[in-house]
């Protein structure tokens, strides 16, 4: 088990994006509270327990390191003084940071399970590529530029004018800017079935180039452009070979973590008392979260 391999790849993290290239290693102390040694691991632990968007938001923020160090402070000063209480002592204390242990020991296995078992060849995402052709039948897509408006007769007025040449489309873009949730300009490539209906009906006999009359959703009045077209065809290998080889990655992760436990189930020793089993009742819960047994 190469478990070292997982931690490491989580410093280079922490070193690349607190340590601006300076040469640091886990073990460095950033700080000291009461004698209690803050490390660069404790930052990346700290970091990595964050939600990819905060972790963004710390790593951008010229404040970010000094925000995420008082967290591990403040942390640091909270246990210290539960344990002064003696918090730490108590019983189900103890049972929930035990089974906390559990789920890292569980994650930590499977994790590396997964990351030797993610191996895809090429001939096996072309295999599955012939076995699932279907799946890349593209439909029609459509690059589409949007005017927005507010008002039907201003939108009237704006498409009378793009039509006689009196206002250009880019022109109208910057004018009309559209509204805040829905802005006018590029909507970018869109296959057919992504579009709303009234839009679709109303670009299905476009040709590139040319514009739609002014439509109505909801409350709001359209103007669109069709920039391009690609006719419906087939996704070649080459264009899917990255997503396939992501799905059978995957699934190959998968049957081997639930091949692993049925393994360790198989082999191991194990006896259930089905009569103790049938009078557990998780409603209502005990002391310290527990479930009740039956009729207390």
């Amino acid at each position: 088990m190469r478990s070292s391999v997982l931690f490491g790849v989580a410093l280079v993290v922490v070193v690349v994006c607190f340590g601006q290239g300076q040469q640091i290693s886990g073990d460095d102390i950033v700080a000291e509270v009461n004698g209690m040694e803050i490390t660069v691991n404790d930052m990346m632990a700290e970091l990595n327990r964050l939600s990819p968007e905060v972790q963004q938001q710390i790593i951008q923020d010229p404040n970010g390191r000094n925000q995420l160090l008082n967290s591990i402070i403040s942390k640091k000063l909270l246990v210290a003084k539960a344990k002064s209480l003696g918090i730490d002592t108590l019983d189900f204390v103890k049972q929930a940071v035990q089974r906390s242990a559990e789920d890292i020991y569980v994650q930590v296995l499977l994790n590396e399970v997964r990351r030797q078992n993610t191996q895809v060849t090429d001939e096996e995402a072309k295999q599955w590529y012939q076995q699932n052709d279907t799946l890349f039948d593209f439909d029609y897509r459509y690059h589409i530029s949007q005017l927005v408006l507010v008002d039907k007769e201003v939108a009237e007025d704006v498409l009378s004018k793009l039509k006689k040449g009196k206002l250009n489309w880019d022109e109208a873009v910057k004018k009309y800017p559209g509204t805040a949730n829905n802005r006018s300009g590029d909507g970018g490539w869109m296959f057919k079935n992504n579009i709303v209906p009234a839009a679709r009906e109303a670009i299905a006999n476009l040709k590139p180039g040319e514009m739609s009359e002014v439509i109505q959703i909801g409350s709001v009045y359209y103007i669109i452009k069709l920039m391009d077209m690609e006719e419906p065809r087939k996704a070649s290998f080459e264009e899917v070979k990255n997503n396939i080889m992501q799905i059978l990655a995957n699934q190959k992760a998968q049957d081997a973590t639930t091949q692993y436990q049925n393994n360790l189930l198989n082999q191991a020793k194990i006896s259930i008392d089905n009569s103790i089993l049938n009078q557990v009742s998780f409603t209502p819960q005990g002391a310290g979260g527990q479930p009740a047994p039956s009729g207390q």
